[in-house]
């Protein structure tokens, strides 16, 4: 089973925005937020680097000209001065550490998602209950040293999609995020937005870094996580994202993460 979400219990003082935790003077500061299924944050930025994380719900982001989905397994690691914006797929408690820049040594140079393991998950919902003028030479700084040494020692994840920049396939991959079920076929997919099945098939490896085939499947998988979240079994999201068997799911998902649907909600 995944976790249940912790009682949140914040520090005096806490934070209770980003622009707050941003302005901090010490290299780490958190910040704890509630939202709404379907609640929205407008596209921003943030002069610190930041890991996006939700101890329950699921999260899609929008930034650099991509999509990624954060499942409450993973996190999302932003460096300082990108814009994103943020859309709650689920009810979401979000859990976010700001870091000064070049702080998190070896971290990413670029958006990615990690795995977070448990000790992690711990130390991030700690860092709630630690005042934002933390003692830097105490224990608190220590918390927040070991989250950063533990942040530099993660691997990227696959969870990412790369949205196209070729107005067509733009429209043609939204059209195509909001009915992952269908399989239409390519030229009828192509013929909706004014492309030919030739044009489709040469333009979606130069636009995005996959066929249009392994496009959709990256889709598919990270749109599980949030089906998965809303409680729905390995059938039922197979089904629902149109795979013939609950066989056929898995195997793309062992295929992309390593690993079975149930193992990977177990973690």
């Amino acid at each position: 089973m995944r976790p249940k979400p912790p009682t949140l219990r914040r520090a005096p003082g806490a934070n209770t925005d980003p622009l707050a935790a941003n302005r901090v003077p010490r290299p780490v500061s958190a910040l704890a937020s509630s939202y709404a299924k379907s609640h929205v944050i407008a596209p921003h930025r943030h002069p610190r680097a930041q890991l996006i994380f939700a101890v329950h719900g699921v999260m899609t982001v929008r930034a650099a000209g991509s999509l990624w989905t954060v499942p409450a397994s993973h996190a999302l690691w932003m460096p300082s001065g990108v814009e994103h914006g943020v859309h709650m797929d689920s009810d979401v408690e979000m859990r976010s550490l700001y870091f000064e820049p070049r702080r998190v040594r070896g971290a990413p140079a670029e958006c990615a998602v990690l795995f977070v393991p448990p000790l992690l998950r711990e130390l991030v919902v700690t860092a709630m209950e630690i005042p934002p003028l933390y003692d830097e030479r105490g224990r608190d700084g220590r918390v927040m040293q070991l989250i950063v040494d533990e942040i530099a020692a993660l691997k990227p994840q696959p969870m990412g999609l790369r949205m196209p920049g070729d107005a067509r396939l733009a429209r043609l991959c939204e059209r195509l995020l909001g009915d992952l079920a269908s399989n239409t076929s390519i030229a009828a997919r192509g013929s909706e937005v004014g492309l030919s099945e030739r044009s489709v098939i040469r333009l979606f490896p130069l636009e995005t870094g996959l066929s249009f085939g392994r496009w959709q499947q990256q889709a598919r998988l990270l749109k599980a996580f949030a089906l998965f979240d809303e409680g729905r079994g390995v059938t039922q999201v197979a089904l629902e994202l149109g795979y013939s068997s609950p066989a056929s799911f898995t195997k793309m998902f062992r295929r992309q993460l390593g690993t079975t649907p149930r193992a990977a909600l177990r973690g």
